[in-house]
């Protein structure tokens, strides 16, 4: 009979495994959970992967955010007064609240060709915009406008010619709080107010 017995795992051995086995997870982390998930891609794998594209999916979907307006015009609303419901369906809405005498900004992130659609209005007031866009990395302040005007009400699409932020800047110069709805789907991933 053969009296072998396992071999006993010293401390040392286990020690080196449990490191290299956190040092693996903490890779694989980095290079692969945060870009797909989060956006996050300190390496630039997740973007050379198209991982990065992932999580734009992922996080639009999840941080959308529906409030009902009484100054929207709902399916039921439209239908009691005889109209047609429109056939947009909504990817997000949120209710953005602009200061009175302030202005502020509310931004996507878009990659290069990537579709925006929104609508938005206020309840009422006028506000001066500036729909626009900056490329990703610019350190010099180059912003491309897209529309700029003083309304209370503005819609359509934007297909990105560049990768980076691009969104509203709102300026209230009223003396009461302004109540922006703003109504997006596209491929994006939410930066919000800035």
């Amino acid at each position: 009979m053969n009296d072998t017995k396992p071999p006993v795992q010293s401390l040392k051995s286990l020690t080196i495994a449990s490191i290299f086995a956190t040092l693996l997870a903490g890779l694989i982390l980095i290079t692969a959970i945060l870009p797909a998930e989060y956006g996050i891609d300190p390496t630039g794998f997740g973007r050379m992967t198209g991982l990065t594209a992932l999580s734009t999916q992922t996080t639009a979907t999840s941080q959308s955010l529906t409030i009902a307006c009484p100054a929207q015009n709902t399916a039921e609303n439209l239908a009691q007064n005889g109209q047609q419901p429109p056939t947009t369906q909504w990817q997000d809405t949120v209710k953005i609240v602009v200061p009175a005498g302030e202005g502020l900004e509310y931004k996507f992130h878009l990659i290069k060709g990537a579709a925006l659609e929104y609508s938005w209005a206020t309840d009422g007031a006028r506000l001066y915009f500036d729909f626009h866009g900056e490329p990703q990395g610019d350190k010099t302040g180059y912003f491309k406008s897209y529309k700029e005007s003083t309304d209370n009400q503005s819609s359509g699409s934007l297909s990105a010619p560049f990768e980076g932020s691009h969104g509203w800047f709102w300026e209230n110069k009223s003396s009461s709080p302004v109540t922006v709805v703003l109504n997006t789907k596209g491929s994006y991933r939410i930066l919000g107010l800035m």
